[in-house]
């Protein structure tokens, strides 16, 4: 074989694979998001994306790390690419409970839009932890937006949000994640309810607002 054609061959066997790892990880979020209370099985995976579960185990290593790259992925990068947007439309002139009100409504609404999201948040944060090299892991995916909380400190004028370095905003951010976390890992029936959005709204405003 020339090197031009090895280099095809190559070329081939990566578009190949890359095709095989998008279709089964597309088939798992497809079913992770359906009404379903529980999570597919290796067999319902193999029968709808239509590998063996052999190469499903092969280009994943587990079904619990399939899912943890799903929820990564397609669901909390997601939640950070919205929150950086949302955090950007806010004006000058919004006060603490504006942008804090604004954004738990947005959370809040994501996390109902399906049956049995509450049930299998739960799961999914638990697999993350457990699976995680480092547990911090988890929480750091959110820290890009850390320089727009900064930026949107900088700029408001309603004198309403605190002023932080990157290390405070951080911290207060990691109290804002446990907020919204905790009861879902916890299997407590607060978990997505109004008093929870209640709840997370105030703590965040004392988390991120200026003391009077």
């Amino acid at each position: 074989m020339s090197e031009i054609d090895q280099i095809k061959s190559t070329k081939q066997l990566q578009l190949r694979a890359a095709k095989t790892f998008l279709d089964i990880s597309q088939t798992a979020d497809d079913l992770m998001q359906s009404d379903n209370v529980d999570f597919p099985s290796a067999r319902e995976l193999s029968t709808k994306s239509g590998y063996s579960i052999g190469t499903l185990y092969r280009y994943f290593g587990s079904l619990n790390a399939l899912f943890s790259f799903i929820f990564i992925d397609r669901h909390l990068r997601k939640v950070v690419i919205e929150a950086e947007e949302l955090i950007g439309s806010f004006t000058p002139t919004d006060t603490i409970t504006t942008v804090v009100t604004s954004i738990v409504n947005s959370l809040f609404l994501r996390l109902n839009k399906k049956k049995h999201t509450h049930q299998k948040y739960k799961f999914l944060v638990r697999i993350l932890f457990k699976m995680a090299k480092k547990p911090e892991e988890l929480n750091q995916v959110m820290d890009s937006v850390i320089p727009r909380i900064l930026e949107l400190q900088r700029n408001n004028v309603t004198g309403t949000i605190k002023l932080m370095n990157e290390d405070e905003c951080r911290l207060a951010l990691r109290g804002f994640q446990a907020i919204m976390r905790s009861p879902f890992m916890e299997g407590d029936p607060l978990a997505g309810s109004e008093e929870h959005k209640k709840y997370a709204c105030e703590f965040s405003i004392a988390l991120f607002g200026k003391v009077k």
